[in-house]
């Protein structure tokens, strides 16, 4: 009877995680805005030729997100970015950068 009792407890929470998970995969996630606070305090910007030089010096024309470490799906158009937890474009650029080795 210890048994029964106990794979009843156990299947109930997996059969309601079993109802909710497909749900949250279909959720779609937003594509990042400039206007995005912490967009705009990273210095994100949609195109990485639009990034300002003065305030980041360090920023060069080869660094944009296709090539970033924070990118999910490298050779994609758009991915989601992990700093930002929402979808970028490849050729976009902020102050996180990180190379992909």
């Amino acid at each position: 009877m210890t048994n029964r009792r106990t794979f009843i407890l156990k299947l109930v929470p997996l059969a309601g995680a079993a109802a909710v998970l497909p749900r949250m995969a279909l959720a779609e996630i937003p594509h990042l805005a400039e206007a995005d606070k912490m967009a705009t305090a990273m210095g994100f910007h949609l195109h990485t030729k639009d990034a300002d030089q003065k305030k980041y010096p360090k920023h060069t024309e080869e660094q944009f997100c296709g090539r970033c470490l924070h990118f999910t799906e490298p050779g994609k158009d758009e991915a989601r970015c992990d700093l930002f937890n929402k979808i970028v474009p490849k050729g976009g650029w902020c102050s996180g950068f990180s190379k992909r080795p």
